[in-house]
């Protein structure tokens, strides 16, 4: 028997289908082209959805896509879905190369790869994964991770907004928001925190089997057992003010599991309603406690309930011990305390979603005020030490930054009175800080102020005022900024964008991101500065230089020493550098420069 008149196109349906299944896409597009019967089985929507299932690691919340992958075949049109994420890459990936060219338009643009949401992410993150001796590695590293913490941060913002507007969110979610805010390029996002909990209620389950026929009580126990067994056992003294232990994913991720009452009640509330139990946070003054409820109409231990109540309930705190609390007892440390009985109840019912998200920002404000205070006073005197963030984590700035929008978004804490007064009060407070973060680390995130605050204060001065400031910031962005040239007016300006140098005299390092032939700044400024009381006072060079502590300082040439020799510039600086800079050329010991669109001759 002979092979004769047989071909590719002649074999059966499903084996073509297997074979197209491990083609990249485009060579089966091409292939399809060859005949019509090749077309038609390349059209077909398994394979395509086999694409889309193993291609895209990430997909945009709008598309709902594990509902589509679990759904009927024929509803999606799987093949016009892949050519739409692969148009996205495409899209992604030439509107960065032009976020790194130019300084022009880069908010802007920034926003058009933002508003792909997740579509983005696994191309943010194939730029930021490139390799170390890439032409323009700092800048190309700098902007994926901003533009992704921006996607990450937008989408924690959506979350509070919902739960500001009423809609139910789960604790975890609206937990894990914070996560969002210092996420960058590592796991622990709102699908991969759900996945840890959802794997930790499985684990349960299979080390107990008859676990679905327990008593509430029982199965609430067990859980509390269930977790201390496996390091949930809260943070020891000398590490209670950590960050990372306010953060339910970073917990959740740790060996340690180390956090504060709050997170482990969270995490212990979250699996125990995987678990079919009804279990919510409770906010006790200075200590967060579960409330578990029974079964309707049943008592903890699953017997018909006989009193008036409809529900028992019971106490426990897993941050200590895998036993239950009275309620007797937490009665009567209130009383210690000074609550006045009738005002009990404020302090044993659940807390809310919300008065939870607003008790842990104000856990991450004293974690970063401890941290702060300790940075500074290591820092008196003319000393100057590594700075505390890059050694923090997660990330000081960015869990800041994280209360400061949960407070605006929110309005009020938990203890407010809520009135229309009070929430304006509140975010007039707090307005001025996230105003003066976003200017300095995050300038991109002015379409966030302008969708989510702007809209809060619209009828106030405070609102109008932002306003006209984004409008500012929009306006500036649309222009080409002002060329800089060395001319012969320019002759005496020692010092190049890009050179590394340490601060005579608070020995600080930095980098100079420009410079003016004489102080440029405003008479307030140099008064309060005392610059007429240096040796060569206002008429030399100043120079605007990025700092390593995050910093933007104006620096006069006669406090500029530059590193010489075989001084390489510090982490924490190499990873501030990719805003003005492409690499670091150790040959000549300077950053190239990647703002020539402005100083062309540095």
């Amino acid at each position: 028997m002979t092979a004769i008149g047989l071909s590719f196109s002649t074999l059966p349906t499903e084996i073509l289908q297997a074979i197209f299944e491990y083609l990249p896409p485009r060579s089966l597009v091409a292939t399809s082209r060859t005949s019509k019967r090749l077309k038609v089985i390349a059209d077909q929507p398994i394979i395509w959805r086999y694409y889309c299932r193993t291609h895209f690691s990430f997909w945009d919340s709008r598309h709902n896509i594990e509902a589509k992958f679990a759904g009927p075949l024929s509803d999606v049109d799987w093949r016009a879905l892949f050519l739409e994420r692969m148009d996205t890459e495409k899209k992604t990936n030439s509107i960065l190369e032009e976020v790194i060219a130019t300084q022009r338009n880069q908010i802007a643009n920034i926003t058009k790869i933002a508003s792909f949401g997740y579509d983005a992410k696994h191309t943010l993150l194939q730029h930021y994964n490139v390799d170390d001796d890439a032409e323009d590695v700092l800048a190309r590293k700098y902007y994926s991770n901003a533009i992704l913490e921006r996607i990450h941060r937008e989408m924690a913002i959506k979350v509070w907004k919902d739960l500001g507007n009423g809609v139910p969110i789960d604790i975890e979610r609206a937990l894990t928001a914070y996560d969002m805010f210092t996420l960058s390029t590592a796991k622990g996002d709102f699908d991969e925190t759900r996945a840890d909990l959802d794997g930790l209620a499985k684990e349960l389950l299979k080390e107990n089997p008859g676990f679905q026929q327990w008593t509430t009580r029982e199965q609430a126990l067990a859980l509390a057992t269930f977790l201390r067994a496996r390091e949930f056992k809260g943070v020891s003294d000398a590490s209670y003010s950590a960050l990372r232990n306010n953060f339910i994913g970073i917990v959740l991720r740790s060996p340690d599991h180390e956090s504060l009452p709050l997170i482990l009640v969270a995490i212990y509330c979250s699996i125990a309603t995987r678990l079919g139990l009804d279990a919510r946070p409770c906010g006790y003054p200075f200590h967060v406690y579960g409330l578990v409820f029974s079964q309707k109409n049943k008592t903890l231990d699953g017997k018909d309930l006989s009193s008036g109540k409809s529900q028992e309930v019971m106490y426990i705190d897993p941050f200590r011990s895998e036993q239950e609390v009275s309620e007797e007892t937490l009665r009567k440390m209130l009383r210690d305390m000074g609550v006045p009985d009738p005002e009990h109840y404020d302090y044993l019912r659940q807390s809310s979603a919300r008065e939870v998200v607003l008790r842990t920002a104000r856990n991450i404000m004293n974690s970063c005020q401890t941290i702060r205070q300790t940075e500074a006073a290591s820092n008196r005197g003319n000393a100057f030490h590594a700075p505390s963030w890059i050694s923090t984590y997660p990330d000081l700035d960015n869990a800041f930054y994280g209360t400061l929008w949960a407070m605006l978004i929110l309005g009020v804490q938990a203890e407010d009175s809520g009135s229309i007064i009070s929430i304006a009060t509140r975010r007039r407070q707090y307005l001025p800080y996230l105003c003066e973060h976003f200017q300095q680390h995050f300038p991109w995130d002015v379409t966030l102020v302008e969708d989510y605050v702007i809209p809060l204060l619209y009828d106030m001065p405070e609102g109008q005022r932002l306003l006209q400031y984004a409008n500012r910031i929009h306006a500036s962005d649309r222009i080409q900024k002002p060329i800089t040239a060395r001319t012969a007016r320019a002759a005496s300006v020692k010092y190049k964008v890009g050179h590394l140098f340490n601060h005579r005299r608070y020995r600080y390092e930095g980098v100079i991101t420009g410079w003016d032939t004489r102080c440029g700044a405003s008479e307030e400024w140099i008064r309060h500065m005392d610059v007429d009381s240096l040796s060569q006072g206002r008429h030399q060079s100043f120079y605007h230089v990025l700092v390593c502590d995050k910093s933007t300082r104006y620096v006069a040439e006669e406090n500029i020493k530059l590193a010489t020799g075989d001084v390489r510039p510090s982490e924490a600086m190499l990873k501030l550098a990719g805003r003005y800079f492409k690499r670091w050329d150790l040959v000549n010991g300077i950053f190239v420069s990647n703002i020539r669109d402005e100083y062309p001759d540095d």
